[in-house]
């Protein structure tokens, strides 16, 4: 009779009945081969070579709430998920980066993966042949994350050069307590822009903010005169719209009036951006004009005077050509790629990687629009960069000056512009040099 409850510990194998004691030893050697393929994959892995990519940037502050921090973060958290690609990071300052690239692309000694300036700065070194053409590495999917013309200042001939890190916007701070307190209306065209600041001057109040110790500050008051005179043009193309030299012209003395008016701060010239900035971080001054990067410092300061601070569009001109739905600024901030690296594929993963998540982030901290498409919920992101998100919507971009034309030129602009503020120069004169560099 068979017990129907007991287990039958007999397996058929080719037609051959295994009994359950030979059965034991063949499973054993089973699990030991498989647990030995398991291992030589490990090893595989941990044998495979490992490699360490450079990388050059010029956001050399790692403070807490700086921009240099969340960059670092962001490098370390892909050498944590990247144990065999690994990065190195070098952070230099604005002005000295400029030169350490230049001689670094003239003496073939770029680093694996490097930040550049779009437009006229990164130009002569993509025509070098020393920069990545992108376009075998940058599928679709990638491209569709990326915000629309935000590849416009690395693109050349259809080839693509770089990836784009941050929207740039110049934009145009007031302090609306000090508008209140001295009974003065916060502008909506130059002309109450003009009438704002007499009204403060009568008051004694110190109306615009700017540090030319660091000559690139005072060409964003220039730049964005020209743009509202001329229009998307005005900067970069001053044909469109208005007569090129009549653009400039008109900028320049627009420019002159605010300087003769004592409008800015009467230690301009002495004081950095940073050193100036500080006045408005005290809620001293009630206008400011500088770019978007300003809204994560402004996190930082004591609450009763940044809860004041609202982002608005710099005033338009009425006679002008410009309208407000046009901005200074643009995809200006990338990451590129040697062509000479020998890991190309790995450095352009890694700087797909740093870029999108920098586009995120500063935003978040408010230190950038996003360049790559924001699919997060945006109740993290700083309440000013949303607010200058919804002015900046449909809106037109024309670089920054210096940015557009180079470093040579944008450095003569910079001199002119300088001379302007310290009264060395007129406008027709300026105009007349303005219009040689371009």
């Amino acid at each position: 009779m068979i017990d129907h409850h007991r287990p039958n510990y007999q397996f058929f194998w080719g037609g051959i009945i295994i009994k359950k004691v030979i059965l034991f030893p063949i499973i054993l050697i089973f699990l030991v081969s498989l647990n030995g393929c398991s291992l030589d994959k490990k090893n595989d892995t941990e044998n495979k070579e490992k490699i360490t990519l450079t990388m050059w940037h010029i956001w050399s502050q790692t403070t807490m709430d700086a921009n240099g921090r969340i960059i670092q973060d962001t490098v370390e958290e892909w050498n944590k998920a990247n144990p065999n690609v690994q990065i190195k990071v070098e952070a230099v300052e604005n002005e000295r980066y400029k030169a350490k690239i230049k001689t670094a692309f003239a003496v073939n000694e770029l680093p694996d993966i490097f930040y550049s300036w779009g437009g006229g700065f990164s130009k002569p070194f993509i025509e070098s042949g020393k920069v990545l053409n992108l376009n075998e590495y940058i599928d679709e999917d990638t491209k569709d994350k990326i915000n629309k013309d935000m590849l416009n200042n690395v693109t050349y001939n259809n080839n693509i050069y770089g990836l784009p890190m941050t929207l740039s916007v110049g934009t145009f701070y007031c302090n609306t307590k000090l508008f209140s307190q001295a009974n003065i209306k916060v502008p909506e065209n130059y002309d109450e822009f003009l009438d704002a600041i007499k009204a403060f001057r009568n008051k004694g109040i110190t109306p615009l903010l700017v540090g030319e110790k660091d000559n690139w500050t005072g060409i964003l008051y220039y730049d964005i005169l020209a743009l509202r005179e001329g229009g998307i043009g005005g900067v970069s193309d001053p044909h469109v719209g208005a007569n090129k030299s009549d653009t400039i012209l008109k900028a320049a003395y627009r420019l002159k009036e605010l300087i003769d008016s004592k409008a800015f701060n009467e230690s301009n010239m002495e004081l950095t951006r940073d050193e100036s900035e500080i006045l408005f971080k005290q809620g001293k001054i009630p206008m400011y004009y500088t770019g978007n990067w300003f809204i994560g410092e402004i996190g930082n300061m004591d609450p009763s005077i940044k809860d004041n601070v609202i982002v608005k569009k710099f005033p338009v001109v009425k006679e002008g050509d410009g309208n407000d739905k046009e901005f200074l600024g643009g995809a200006v901030d990338h990451l590129m790629v040697s062509n000479n690296t020998k890991y190309k594929k790995e450095a352009v993963d890694a700087a797909k990687f740093i870029a999108e998540r920098i586009s995120k982030r500063y935003f978040e901290f408010g230190s950038g629009l996003p360049a790559w498409k924001y699919t997060d919920d945006k109740s993290n992101v700083n309440k000013l960069s949303k607010e200058l998100e919804t002015l900046t919507e449909n809106a037109s971009y024309s670089l920054y000056g210096d940015i557009y034309l180079g470093e040579e030129k944008g450095n003569k602009e910079k001199e002119l512009v300088s001379k302007l503020f310290k009264g060395q120069i007129s406008p027709e004169d300026f105009t007349k040099e303005m219009v040689k560099i371009e």
